[in-house]
């Protein structure tokens, strides 16, 4: 049986959700573990809803099924109601965000109704996708791995010294775009509320403003600030309580361009990079692999 809603989602698809295209806006959630009211379950990782939370991918994601879905309320649909969304995280580094559905009928080609069926489900399937470095195709992003990443993150920020080094890096990401001129790529730049434009650097630039802050913070148990470079590209260490902690605050940012060549200014904050895992931090050894290059610039 061919349902409007069907044709209705199926439309909507083709227009293209583009995720990494849009500025970052935080899910709402004012109950714990739910979306706009609505439940979320999570597969495949141990941990929840809100234990994911934070990073552009995954609330952009939710977000716009959750604006997809939810828009079938203003059809000819008779009490349509979201049940709960999925989160299924694939070991391959895919991902599935289903939307469970109901309804109480809907009308048929003939003006008549269908009667309400359960166990309705809309489900967007997401590929791995690959990010690029250096001008070419790097490595792919694993869903798995932002959505650990960013509940080790939002455990992290939970102790003071690691939510200070956090409002440093975040501080370097807001003040900061991404100068594609300085490598060739034409883009402009937002204007600030005070008339000017952001800072604008490379990532060697992003580099710098990091230590300079982080030194200047003077957080305690930190120590042994320095950069890294490899691979054309650059970014941050530092210790704290004996382990290593990988910052990258290029990344952390990302800074597209939009469809107006202008620069996104609102960070994505990529979660994998302020991590103490090496594994997640140099994408199974794809990235950030340190070495001695000369040229900084990516």
């Amino acid at each position: 049986m061919k349902l409007n809603l069907s044709v209705f989602i199926i439309a909507l698809m083709f227009v293209g959700i583009p995720y990494e295209s849009h500025a970052q806006r935080a899910a709402p959630s004012s109950v714990k573990n739910t979306y706009n009211g609505i439940p979320v379950e999570v597969i495949g990782i141990p941990y929840k809803y809100n234990d994911i939370c934070g990073n552009h991918a995954l609330d952009y994601l939710i977000e716009a099924e959750y604006t997809l879905m939810s828009t079938g309320q203003s059809s000819s649909f008779v009490n349509f109601k979201i049940n709960k969304f999925v989160f299924n995280f694939l070991k391959n580094g895919g991902l599935i965000l289903s939307t469970v559905y109901s309804y109480d009928k809907t009308p048929s080609n003939n003006g008549k109704f269908y009667p309400a069926q359960s166990g309705k489900k809309h489900e967007w399937k997401l590929d791995p996708k690959y990010h690029t470095h250096s001008g070419g195709n790097c490595s792919l992003d694993f869903y798995n791995d932002i959505a650990i990443s960013q509940a080790k993150l939002n455990e992290m920020r939970t102790d003071p010294s690691l939510g200070k080094v956090y409002g440093v890096l975040l501080s370097v990401a807001e003040d900061m775009d991404y100068n594609y001129p300085a490598i060739g790529r034409k883009a402009k730049f937002v204007t600030l509320s005070n008339g000017k434009e952001p800072l604008k650097g490379v990532c060697d630039d992003y580099a710098k403003l990091l230590i300079d802050r982080l030194t200047k913070a003077n957080i305690k148990g930190v120590s042994n600030i320095q950069k890294v470079t490899g691979q054309n590209h650059a970014w941050v260490t530092l210790v704290y309580k004996g382990k290593t902690l990988y910052l990258d605050a290029t990344w952390f940012d990302k800074n597209n361009i939009d469809k107006n060549g202008v620069v996104e200014h609102t960070p994505y904050k990529d979660p994998r990079n302020m991590t103490f895992d090496n594994e997640i931090f140099t994408n199974h050894g794809k990235h950030h692999i340190a070495g001695g290059t000369k040229n900084i610039g990516s």
